[in-house]
């Protein structure tokens, strides 16, 4: 793997780390290789604690009803056997530790992948097997219209044949997922949504017991495709109900969404606490490894949420032996002197962006002039001062710092072996038609003002010498230019966003009424869970994953809406740039980066969000973990995986900085990997 860094200064470069450089001589061991066959035998039982900002929301089973950062770390702790694992974020493949076999074949429906899975695999009781019937049972409770009733979002395999008929309840049977026997079984993905730029991830999917979420009842397949029935065949109505899921899945005490304790992943889950937000981990000891056959040996784990103000003492305190992506500025270097006193960090950056969500499909921020306004109402640059003190970035577009798109658009990689001719195609796309919609009250005022804010309360012409708000005639009836914000108590990122528009807002004639509320109602309310949306606007972060495919995202499909549609915008022009996006042939990269520019491009006019930052994720953590490498596209729990603890080696203090020189320029510590074979740094 190559190390990136990135040198955060007035601009951001990439460079070849020569230290990271150094790791990756012929006689220095891997991270795998020492994971496998050199981590040190603990006479004593080894305990992690880890913090992070972000309290977990409990919800530990799919994405489906919510995709919490925390919530991700557990479900990469608990689940497992995945057929499919990203090596990096263009390479997918199988893994060899839980698939014998994948043929395909193509049929005039679309394209058939048979799956068989190796034999011997079971869940974290020892007992229990991992067969074909469980992954099957996967694609049919995450699309059944019984799991959408408890409100989940079940539009995570529309890509699979039949899956409109049987998502809507109109027959029983999913003739696109085939049980063939206890090993195999096959999903046949629509000709139309093939091909497919990251075509493998299509047949992502974790085995769930069916035994656990769904007693009496299993699965069958009489040819025609994979349906759910009672396992006694005498009874008259069918047991896999709604009911049933209420009380399997959304029981707050044993539901399996917030205490999955049969799983097959890493570790095992040993306690919730939905009060203090702490999850208790064990070593999962049937576990057979991930695809490098890696297994955890570290034997317990807790995640803690953590506020920013309290990281340092309770890391020095030994409370918290990792610190999992730090972002606050003022932490950070409060928190680097302690590199010479027994403590590491990791830096790298980030796949995501934070931003200000709108709801698109209602109040002023339906119109894009009103978005538009608002983003001039805000100073970008001085939050990533303040903020991040310049551990980050403004950005102006649907994009992270650590993505290979983005890397590419600033000319910092570059595929391998192309020509002269290819390297000019490459160099002329960037993102510098981006607006950065710097701070200007004009423009905000103009911008709304064209767009018929032009009223007072009373229906008369505005006079911003006296009148507060502005309103408009939609449909014949005064809309009044208010924004109900939604503020996450304590958080500090928060609260510089609201003062920032409190200051401005008000001045081009927009009311701002700031609602505090806490993490989890501020989620709720911005995935739609009861319907509706009770705030036009929220600031918050996420992550993209490495397969990047925004189509869903942004669909007009009234079922995604929500969990998946989270803007509410639906625009057909954007639809149709991320759906060419999805239908890019697999490893054309120059086709995809140039359709990427171009929907950056529009997103950047249409401002479904409104982008401001992506940042330098840091992790802190005690020298006794080691063989800890988190990075951009490796999560801690999958970094856990490979560490250990035991007492550490002293070494000279620049060697406990993780290659970072606190005299220079902030550098990124690798985590950027994009196949070797596939791309080249460009210094």
């Amino acid at each position: 793997m190559k190390k990136l860094i990135l040198a955060l200064c007035l601009l951001l470069m990439v460079s070849v780390d020569a230290a990271g450089e150094e790791m990756q001589t012929e006689t220095a061991p891997t991270v795998a290789e020492i994971a496998l066959t050199m981590r040190p035998e603990s006479e004593e039982p080894t305990h992690l604690t880890v913090g992070n900002s972000t309290k977990v929301s409990g919800s530990f089973f799919t994405t489906q009803f919510g995709n919490n950062t925390s919530d991700i770390d557990v479900r990469y702790m608990l689940h497992g056997y995945n057929p499919i694992v990203w090596m990096n974020q263009l390479e997918f493949t199988t893994d060899p530790m839980v698939v014998d076999s994948l043929e395909s074949a193509d049929t005039r429906a679309g394209r058939t992948y048979t799956i068989r899975i190796v034999d011997g695999l079971t869940y974290n009781d020892g007992v229990t097997p991992v067969t074909a019937e469980d992954y099957v049972f996967s694609y049919l409770l995450l699309t059944s219209p019984q799991f959408a009733a408890l409100g989940a979002n079940t539009g995570a395999y529309a890509h699979v044949v039949g899956y409109e008929a049987f998502s809507a309840g109109e027959t029983d049977v999913f003739p696109g997922v085939r049980l063939i026997d206890e090993r195999t079984f096959s999903v046949t993905v629509k000709a139309q949504y093939e091909p497919y730029f990251y075509e493998l991830s299509y047949l992502s999917v974790y085995p769930y017991p069916i035994g656990v979420i769904a007693p009496g009842c299993e699965v069958r397949d009489d040819g025609e495709g994979a349906y759910i029935a009672n396992i006694d065949e005498t009874a008259v109505e069918p047991v896999f109900t709604a009911e049933l899921l209420q009380s399997t899945v959304l029981d707050a005490e044993n539901g399996y969404l917030s205490h999955p304790y049969l799983t097959c992943g890493p570790y095992k889950l040993v306690s919730y606490d939905r009060e203090s937000g702490t999850v208790e981990f064990a070593i999962n000891e049937f576990y057979v490894g991930n695809y490098e056959g890696v297994r955890p040996v570290i034997d317990t784990v807790t995640l803690v949420p953590v506020l920013p103000q309290d990281m340092k003492e309770k890391l020095e305190s030994g409370e918290i032996d990792l610190l999992n992506k730090v972002v606050d500025g003022d932490v950070v270097n409060s928190m680097r002197p302690m590199l010479s006193e027994g403590y590491s960090l990791l830096n790298y950056a980030r796949l995501g962006y934070g931003f200000c969500a709108f709801a698109c499909e209602q109040g002023p921020q339906q119109f894009k002039a009103v978005r538009q306004a608002i983003d001039y109402c805000f100073d970008a640059d001085s939050f990533v001062r303040d903020a991040l003190k310049g551990y980050g970035v403004t950005v102006n577009g649907y994009y992270g710092l650590g993505q290979w798109m983005t890397l590419a658009a600033m000319g910092t990689i570059r595929p391998e072996g192309i020509t002269p001719e290819e390297e000019e195609v490459w160099d002329a796309l960037n993102l510098d038609e981006l607006n950065p919609y710097t701070l200007d009250l004009g423009k905000a005022k103009a911008l709304l003002e064209e767009d018929g804010w032009t009223l007072n309360e009373n229906g008369e012409p505005f006079d911003e010498t006296r009148d507060a708000v502005r309103c408009k005639d939609v449909d014949g009836e005064l809309m009044r230019l208010s924004l109900d914000f939604a503020q996450v108590k304590d958080n500090d990122f928060a609260q510089l966003v609201v003062d920032q528009f409190s200051e401005t807002l008000p001045q081009v004639g927009i009311e701002l009424v700031v609602h505090e509320v806490s993490f989890n109602e501020m989620l709720s309310d911005y995935y739609r869970e009861d319907g509706e949306r009770l705030y036009d606007m929220n600031f918050m972060a996420t992550n993209f994953v490495s397969t990047f495919d925004p189509f869903m995202t942004f669909t007009d499909d009234p079922d995604f809406l929500g969990a998946m549609n989270t803007s509410g915008m639906t625009d057909e022009q954007l639809i149709d740039m991320t759906w060419d996006m999805h239908k890019t042939e697999p490893y054309d990269v120059l086709t995809y980066e140039q359709k990427w520019i171009e929907f950056q491009k529009y997103y950047n006019e249409l401002l479904p969000t409104m982008p401001i930052y992506s940042n330098v994720y840091f992790d802190f953590h005690t020298n006794w973990l080691q063989n800890y490498y988190a990075g951009s596209e490796v999560n801690w729990p999958e970094a856990v995986l490979y560490a250990y603890i035991a007492e550490p080696v002293e070494t000279a203090p620049d060697e406990a900085q993780s290659g970072l020189d606190l005299d220079d320029d902030m550098k990124i510590d690798g985590g950027n990997d994009f196949g070797d074979d596939d791309f080249e740094i460009i210094e």
